[in-house]
């Protein structure tokens, strides 16, 4: 992946000298920030052997929810970021429950609370933006530190974190044996539905927290917030080498594989390719990597 994506920015950077510039790479690093924070949670579940098709909803309701706090309640801006992620974290345990527990596939679960969200969130916005925000609320993701915006370091911090947990603890090795065998592990004393639980919890505050972020951005709150993210976010995780059946990958392969498709449509756009068709570029690459990792799969059998 590493060598595919270096290989693919020199292509370009061949093509046009424009795209291999300083201020090129800073606005791919800002661009991937918040479906990154997705991502992570999202490629949790992946690997556990589940899928969060609600993330870009919940990232909605998240920017929505805050937005009203901050605009309409007045709350000070650290209560009402912390509300707003324990709100996402409350419909991760609603789809982790329903899953895990009632025995619905995470695929028709997350689904249908997909439409819940981005509805709640339609109805509770009116449909319209929420704006303007108070003065302060664009300090989370708009702060300069050492030349890159606060919302980038709050990423890699949440990445590096993330990684090493998933590296090094217990509970990250669980996941692994969970989504590789769940038979497997239930007889070796883990705590199945307790730890795919947990993982839905992180889906959903990570993804309602990516929407604050962005909603600090722009200085405004909008219900069509993280429309697609949940594909954009699955498809980095499988060109990154994460298995859909689950018990295999890691985070550091989902983030290159987000970069590169990130690269790849950053590319076009330079290139002049109409933007319309960057969608059907995006399946295509997905295409073609789950087709590679399947082939791989069944060559080391």
């Amino acid at each position: 992946m590493l060598l595919t994506l270096f290989g693919t920015i020199i292509l370009f950077a061949f093509l046009n000298p424009y795209f291999a510039t300083l201020e090129s790479f800073k606005v791919l690093l800002v661009t991937l920030v918040y479906t990154g924070v997705v991502l992570i949670g999202e490629a949790l579940l992946m690997i556990s052997g589940e899928i969060d098709l609600s993330v870009g909803a919940v990232a909605s309701l998240g920017s929505i929810s805050t937005g009203l706090m901050l605009s309409r309640w007045k709350l000070p801006l650290a209560l009402a970021v912390v509300l707003g992620i324990c709100l996402g974290a409350f419909f991760g345990f609603v789809n982790g429950y329903i899953t895990v527990k009632i025995g619905i596939p995470s695929f028709i679960t997350t689904l249908s609370m997909m439409f819940l969200a981005r509805g709640l969130s339609y109805v509770l916005s009116g449909g319209d933006p929420v704006y303007p925000l108070p003065d302060g609320s664009g300090t989370l993701s708009r702060t300069q530190i050492l030349g890159l915006p606060s919302s980038v370091w709050i990423f890699l911090l949440l990445f590096l974190i993330a990684d090493q947990f998933l590296r090094r603890s217990v509970f990250g090795r669980k996941i692994y044996l969970i989504g590789g065998n769940k038979v497997a592990a239930r007889l070796s004393g883990i705590n199945v539905i307790g730890a795919k639980i947990k993982l839905f919890i992180l889906s959903g505050a990570l993804s309602s927290f990516a929407g604050i972020l962005l909603m600090s951005k722009l200085q405004r709150a909008d219900a069509v917030t993280g429309l697609g993210w949940e594909l954009v976010v699955i498809a980095s995780a499988a060109v990154g080498g994460i298995k859909l059946t689950g018990g295999g990958g890691s985070l550091a392969g989902a983030f290159l594989g987000l970069v590169f498709l990130q690269v790849v449509l950053q590319g076009l756009i330079v290139l002049g390719v109409d933007q319309r068709l960057l969608d059907a570029v995006t399946g295509v690459v997905m295409i073609a990597a789950v087709w590679l990792a399947f082939r791989k799969s069944s060559n080391t059998r």
